[in-house]
């Protein structure tokens, strides 16, 4: 077996464990449902507004170090002649985030009362559930960094089964304890801390199995930091953490103008529910980082390109039916949530161009990480945050919720265009129309199809739209079949195979 084809197999393996991840992953989302049963639309709103602010430290602890354990972890891991880079590149990681993760703790607990008041007078528990947040920091970034750390190794199991897994049945179990007690959004933020305290010990009993612990410790308390991994975390975590005030800034644009927690709830519940698409992504970028690295650190671009169009094929085709389901059920999901999500859903229907966006072209993005330019991606981030908060300020006071989703969707487009050229003049890889255009043909014309009625959501009852969906999703199969998918023939090819049975032997 070739080296490019034992990548592509791990690849596939990788692919295949984070997809089981993902099918668990979907109870994550049955967590904020649940919650919004147990805990109603006002306790909610605020916990949204706290957990999302919170969020932005956690970009900032566990995205940059973690990708750059991954990348150049991945150059060393497989060979035992450079352990000594290894560990030293495992113990900036370590050591780096969790001293990112304290310095936030402690900046978060002294200027708590100065957020609030400055930008969220209306809120006064605010700066508590705030504090209560931050204590989870140091337990995300030692966890994150640990499974990181087995990605550089081809182990993608554990990030399915920790993160994937045991994350959302413990916010699940430790929220309903928390309401059994009768509290209210500090219960929320606790039930967050207690389970990533529990998802820190499972994943450095992972990290375990295939590290010295012992000498990460002492790589990290050397304080000997490799530079090259310095020089790429420090932009990456400060653009992963724009990226993320980026997805979250409508939100907290919104309780800054004085929406109700109600309100903030409702359009939170409908960008969790858009958003969580991108996991389709997250199934194969995440699987593609050791990959990609390997090739770039081997000077292979055309492997990398080939890998990279193929790959992108493999989450636009797979993001398509899951987008149109979401357009034509929108109203219903809301409603499944909580039964006074009803009203103008037009600013769903937008936020599902983010979540497209980056299945279909995320990847380029991905690969400007993977090939050491993360300052580039810093710069996108810092230039269309910059955009993004005059969008806000412009659309939300004339549309309100729709506006907030606008505003974030043309964010959204920038990076898009900014990464893929980037990519293109950097590395000279392309993501070409040759490898994707099958998807993006079948899926474009099933959705012009669907927008003939204006809004599908407004069609007939509810068995009527989940018909639609159900039918959407089966002609986008045929379709794919049609313009000879390359994916979408072997699968008929094997199912074909598999209901045909054995083949028979002469006797």
């Amino acid at each position: 077996m070739s080296r490019e084809d034992a990548y592509q197999d791990s690849l596939k393996r990788g692919a295949l464990v984070n997809l089981l991840g993902l099918a668990a992953k979907l109870i994550f989302p049955l967590y904020f449902v649940l919650a919004t049963w147990m805990f109603g639309e006002q306790v909610m709103g605020l916990f949204f507004l706290a957990s999302f602010l919170v969020e932005l430290g956690i970009s900032a602890v566990s995205s940059g170090f973690n990708d750059a354990v991954i990348v150049y972890g991945s150059h060393s891991s497989d060979d035992e002649a450079k352990a000594d880079h290894l560990y030293r590149v495992m113990g900036t990681g370590f050591g780096l985030t969790l001293a990112t993760g304290a310095l936030l703790l402690v900046a978060t607990f002294l200027g708590a009362d100065v957020l609030g008041a400055r930008f969220y007078p209306d809120r006064p528990t605010l700066p508590g559930l705030l504090r209560i947040g931050a204590l989870s920091l140091p337990f995300i970034a030692l966890s994150q960094i640990a499974i990181a750390a087995t990605k550089a190794k081809m182990h993608m199991q554990y990030d399915a089964l920790i993160n994937g897994l045991v994350k959302p049945f413990g916010l699940l179990g430790f929220s309903a304890l928390a309401w059994a007690l009768g509290a209210k959004a500090e219960g929320l933020l606790w039930a967050h801390t207690v389970t990533w305290a529990v998802l820190a010990v499972l994943a450095v009993r992972a990290y375990g199995k295939h590290f010295d612990v012992g000498r990460t410790a002492r790589a990290a308390l050397a304080f000997k930091l490799d530079r090259q991994v310095l020089g790429f975390a420090i932009p990456q975590s400060l653009n992963m953490t724009f990226n993320k005030y980026l997805t979250r800034l409508d939100v907290l644009m919104l309780a800054h103008f004085g929406f109700s927690n109600a309100a903030v709830a409702f359009y939170a519940t409908g960008a969790l529910v858009t958003s969580n698409i991108r996991e389709v992504k997250l199934i194969f970028s995440q699987a593609l980082a050791p990959v990609a690295a390997r090739f770039h650190a081997q000077g292979d671009p055309a492997a990398f390109e080939a890998t990279l169009g193929k790959v992108s094929r493999w989450t636009t085709s797979l993001a398509m039916p899951i987008l149109l389901a979401a357009l034509i059920l929108r109203d219903d999901l809301l409603v499944l949530v909580d039964a006074s999500y009803v009203g103008d859903t037009r600013f769903m229907a937008v936020l599902l161009i983010p979540p497209f966006l980056s299945c279909a072209f995320g990847l380029a993005g991905n690969s400007i990480v993977f090939t050491g330019h993360s300052r580039w991606n810093l710069v996108n981030s810092l230039l269309v945050a910059g955009l993004n908060t005059v969008f806000n300020l412009w659309l939300i006071p004339r549309m309100g919720l729709l506006g907030a989703a606008v505003a974030t969707a043309l964010a959204a487009s920038l990076i898009s265009a900014l990464q893929i050229v980037e990519l293109g003049l950097l590395e000279r890889i392309w993501l070409r129309p040759g490898h994707v255009w099958q998807p993006h043909l079948v899926g474009g014309l099933l959705l012009a199809g669907a927008l003939l009625a204006w809004d599908p959501a407004q069609l007939g009852g509810v068995p009527t739209r989940v018909g639609l969906a159900v039918a959407g999703a089966l002609l986008y199969s045929a379709g794919l079949l049609a313009v000879r998918h390359p994916e979408a023939l072997g699968l008929a090819a094997r199912l074909k195979a598999r209901l045909a049975g054995p083949p028979e032997v002469d006797p």
